[in-house]
């Protein structure tokens, strides 16, 4: 039988990970937990994750393609969209994984694990809303005949970066809206706000060109063209790598600040 250490000193990198991988089937069951409670006694059930993206991209599509007549090389349905399918998973990693401490306040009291897990989680069900969507993706690439390329073996890589950035940023906002409640209504308008930072819906060609290498800074806006690279061949510029580092550091940072604080964690809730 294990022994089981108890000590006040705070755990090194490698017992904390460890710990986490033995509490890993708690990801699963947190994430089914979540999704049976997400879609719980609606009529439409997971199809509500196809009717929202497709709204989005319908109203985006009527608005910036026709009223301001944005100009893409493919079309605009699938530019829009590809910004929507990524877009929404950082969305719900970081805003869902920023309160998944306040919102599990019960089950933190009752029951000891790595509290780090709960954040994943939510990542956990954020992909599986992310493939659901893709699909509708895949399909309106077969509709609009549009063949992707052979970079998109890269695909994989640019969900690694994204999952680093919005787990690192829900890292750090999950601890702290622990000791600051405010940060539950400030997480909303970040994310709100961020989106006009990232060309989800806008080329980047609407950016002077002496500015279009600063947008690289936020790792989404990096992502998302890259994305594009991979799947449209759009243009590519080295630029775009700046957000990708940008976002390992940020994960870094998230996961060793969340790993510092999160024993005095259930002493705030």
């Amino acid at each position: 039988m294990p022994k089981t250490i108890i000590s006040a000193e705070p755990d090194t990198l490698g017992v904390y990970l460890n710990k986490v991988w033995q509490h890993h089937a708690l990801i699963v069951t947190l994430a089914k937990r979540d999704l049976k409670i997400k879609y719980a006694q609606t009529i439409l059930g997971l199809a509500w994750t196809f009717i929202q993206p497709l709204v989005a991209v319908i109203t985006y599509t009527l608005f910036f393609a026709y009223l301001m007549d944005f100009k893409t090389e493919y079309p605009y349905i699938l530019f829009v969209l590809s910004g929507i399918l990524l877009w929404g998973l950082f969305n719900y990693i970081f805003a869902q994984g920023s309160t998944s401490l306040t919102q599990n306040q019960e089950l933190i009291r009752k029951l000891y694990f790595p509290k780090i897990i709960l954040p994943l989680s939510k990542a956990l069900v954020g992909f599986v809303e992310f493939a659901i969507i893709a699909v509708l993706f895949i399909i309106l690439m077969f509709v609009f005949k549009s063949t992707p390329t052979w970079r998109i073996i890269f695909i994989p890589f640019l969900l690694i970066a994204l999952s680093a950035f919005a787990l690192g940023m829900a890292f750090i906002l999950s601890a702290a809206t622990v000791r600051n409640r405010d940060l539950n209504h400030i997480i909303p308008f970040l994310v709100n706000f961020g989106i006009w930072f990232t060309p989800v819906f806008y080329p980047v060609t609407l950016i002077p060109q002496q500015f279009a290498h600063l947008l690289y800074i936020n790792p989404m806006a990096s992502i998302i063209q890259l994305f594009r690279v991979c799947v449209f061949s759009e243009a590519y510029m080295p630029a775009m790598f700046l957000g990708i580092a940008v976002s390992f550091l940020i994960f870094i940072i998230g996961f060793c600040y969340f790993k510092n604080v999160e024993d005095s964690i259930v002493d705030y809730l």
